[in-house]
């Protein structure tokens, strides 16, 4: 082998991969690099927080100086905050000063709207709950989220604390538009074609970000769950609830799709002459699947066709206490769940798996059996070695979700080329 062919395959490989925007093209001049490495540095004062200058320059690879310049813009924007005197070091010196996040630097609103009830929270910088509020949801999306905006805006005025009002994430139970701001339709919630950020900017003055439950879920779990997730870069979360749906992070980001309807897998027909679905096909994963196919299921085993559903808590509660007709019915789902999961891990190749909502209480009878069916029907050994695992968050992930939003929009790195 001759030098410059040696030269040529000792040069390391580069993963470069993604085709520049040139419709909307975001070059890397002075504005953006400074930008990227704000947010960097602001992500790595997050994670390790209480943190020295010299520890956040060993981590980010950039040089004092850039760390130094960088941390008092910060200062001085009241974005972080110092932290007492770190230790000294073992050949003495002046100790480090650590930095964390200034919790009062931002507000963030979260809005989690389901078909029966909508919770309001506020949160600090830290992701810290403020306050939170209860709403039975409206039947009239304009007259309900007016309502809500009053709400916002007395909590504004109340908390005086913070620097600055972020804006309101807004978790909604259906189709979305997040370039118009509109929620499109609902199985689950009679809104149609509603300018739900239009509304809710006119009645709080403050921006508004949207999406559905199960992207807003999928965005906590990545950002929320440090420890568990912090070398995951592509994630899927399965939401069950009385539809199912799913929300996809690829690269550390939400993907949306091109026409803003990524996740709608509960609606994959896994059996041509099944039922008909709600959404006017046959054979959905959401009909075998979901709380709604659950509860029936339990409803068939009990001959109680004509009475009371229970609700799924209440399933849970009866599986725990040995109901044989809820742990078949509930087990069941749990098949159809792992059979669903199969085909996206084979299409879809996600680092992790995850699966909120409240048939996860039961993780101990489905979690076998999930596992069985997904593995019994996968492509490749890599393919049986990606861990499904329950949700963080056993009480609404989706407003942890809603609060993730503004969140992201705060730390996330902009997109170059």
């Amino acid at each position: 082998m001759d030098n410059g062919t040696l030269a040529k395959a000792s040069r390391p490989r580069q993963s470069y991969s993604r085709k520049p925007n040139l419709t909307a093209v975001r070059a890397a001049g002075h504005d953006m690099l400074r930008l990227v490495n704000r947010r960097i540095l602001i992500n790595i004062i997050s994670d390790r927080q209480p943190i020295s200058r010299a520890e956040i320059a060993k981590i980010s690879g950039l040089n004092k100086t850039t760390i130094s310049t960088i941390t008092s813009e910060m200062l001085k924007d009241r974005c972080v905050v110092e932290d007492g005197l770190g230790q000294t070091t073992p050949v003495g010196g002046k100790p480090p000063t650590p930095l964390r996040l200034n919790n009062h630097r931002y507000g963030i609103f979260g809005l989690d709207i389901r078909a029966d009830e909508t919770i309001l929270a506020l949160s600090d910088f830290n992701s810290r709950l403020v306050a939170r509020r209860r709403f039975k949801t409206g039947p009239q999306p304009r007259p309900f989220l007016q309502k809500i905006g009053k709400e916002i805006v007395r909590l504004h005025q109340e908390h005086r604390e913070f620097v600055e009002m972020a804006g309101t994430g807004v978790s909604l139970p259906g189709l979305v538009d997040n370039n118009k701001g509109t929620f499109l339709m609902s199985v689950v919630l009679p809104w149609r074609d509603f300018p739900v950020v239009q509304c809710l900017e006119e009645a709080t003055s403050l921006p508004v970000i949207i999406d559905n439950s199960a992207r807003c879920s999928a965005l906590a779990e990545i950002w929320h769950s440090k420890a568990q997730y912090k070398h995951v870069r592509n994630l899927l979360y399965v939401s069950v609830s009385s539809g199912l749906a799913c929300g996809l992070i690829i690269e550390g980001g939400l993907y949306r799709g091109g026409n803003n309807t990524a996740g709608q897998f509960g609606h994959i027909s896994i059996e041509l002459n099944g039922p008909k679905c709600r959404c006017g096909q046959r054979g959905c994963w959401d009909l075998y699947a979901s709380d709604k196919a659950t509860i029936s299921r339990y409803q068939r085993l009990r001959n109680r066709r004509g009475g009371r559903a229970p609700s799924m808590r209440k399933l849970i509660e009866l599986v725990e206490s040995g109901d044989t007709a809820a742990a078949e019915a509930v087990g069941e789902s749990a098949r159809y769940l792992g059979l669903g999961i199969a085909g996206l891990i084979n299409g879809l190749d996600p680092d992790v798996i995850v699966i909120g909502g409240e048939i996860t209480r039961a993780w101990g009878l489905i979690e076998p059996i999930i596992s069985r069916g997904a593995k019994g029907s996968l492509l490749g050994a890599r393919a049986s070695t990606i861990p499904i695992r329950r949700s963080a968050f056993e009480v609404r992930p989706s407003l942890k979700g809603a609060l993730t939003l503004v969140l992201n929009e705060l730390l996330s790195v902009p997109p170059i080329g």
